[in-house]
């Protein structure tokens, strides 16, 4: 999360509700063989976190978003990308 506070244009916010995520229809959607993967290949060092933009919509992370909620978790790590900061 730390590579993240040096840009202005991200809030890190660890432990967000993933219920209040918001997830627009996706190009690519969910690849479940993918989620699979990395449920069996877990690395709690290289977990990084999902994007999501102001109003809490998925950016980037459908895969780990999925992940976690198979997991049955109710919080994610997330940044929150504000392009009006750019």
């Amino acid at each position: 999360m730390e590579m993240y506070e040096q840009y202005v244009f991200y809030e890190t916010k660890k432990k967000f509700p993933i219920q209040k995520i918001q997830v627009k229809s996706l190009r690519n959607g969910v690849d479940k063989n993918e989620v699979f993967y990395m449920l069996m290949n877990f690395n709690e060092e290289a977990w990084m976190p999902i994007t999501l933009d102001k109003n809490n919509f998925l950016v980037d992370g459908q895969h780990r978003l999925e992940l976690a909620k198979q997991l049955g978790l109710k919080f994610i790590d997330a940044v929150i990308y504000d392009e009006e900061r750019v």
